[in-house]
């Protein structure tokens, strides 16, 4: 028989509890427990690699969450200057008004943060030159609502570009270095129940047979923005 293989996309929380079930299965046996000490170093590297996928991830949660404020204050800023181009012109057709928001402010809105900031990017250096003080003012403001927004924009390209680097370099190593380890423990298990006389099933008992049937999709942090 073969031995089941650990997949790429495998999650971390099932190799765990193959690497633990493996580990223990090892050391009940007294023909197979002093081939348990490589199973166990697996097992804390795991805990090492589980580390390093949970930091990535958690950098993509606070940059979603950077992301998310700054949409909403964004936002508040839109809405802001749509009431204040009412106030000033009195007329939702005006032409003052219509320059800045040939979309309807509901429709601007509901953008994500990245797409709302191209629609808007061009209006501060207007707004800045218009007559009214409040409009002048507004201009500073969604000036530096869009600094801010590009900033939070890369921090959240960064850490999910760094999330597929270590996916790659780490997890996807691991995984090839826990089926090399499996692969060479089995071909050991095989040789020692020639050896010793012990039943044909004997060396594949060590293996835990479900890994996969229950494969999973790899778990990813949730992005509550639109795709821009």
């Amino acid at each position: 028989m073969a031995i089941n293989t650990i997949h790429h996309d495998d999650s971390l929380d099932l190799i765990w509890g193959v690497l633990v079930y493996e580990e223990a299965r090892l050391l009940k046996d007294k023909d197979a427990s002093d081939l348990a000490p490589e199973a166990g170093a697996l097992v804390e590297r795991w805990a090492q690699v589980n580390a390093g996928q949970r930091s990535a991830w958690r950098a993509e949660i606070v940059a979603q969450a950077g992301i998310d404020a700054e949409d909403d204050m964004l936002d508040d800023t839109v809405d802001e200057l749509d009431n204040e181009l009412l106030r000033a012109f009195r007329d939702r057709d005006a032409p003052q008004r219509r320059r800045y928001f040939k979309k309807a402010r509901h429709e601007i809105v509901r953008l994500g943060l990245e797409s709302e900031l191209e629609v808007v990017r061009a209006w501060p250096a207007s707004l800045k030159t218009e007559r009214e003080a409040a409009l002048q003012a507004l201009g500073a403001r969604l000036e530096a609502d869009i600094a801010r927004g590009d900033a939070v924009v890369e921090e959240r390209h960064r850490a999910a570009a760094a999330t597929a680097d270590q996916r790659v370099r780490e997890i996807v190593r691991f995984v090839d270095d826990i089926n090399a380890a499996r692969r060479t423990r089995y071909g050991l298990l095989i040789q020692r129940a020639e050896e010793r006389r012990l039943p044909k099933d004997w060396p594949g008992r060590f293996f835990k047979k479900s890994a996969q049937g229950s494969r999973k999709a790899k778990a990813v942090p949730a992005v509550e923005n639109p795709p821009a």
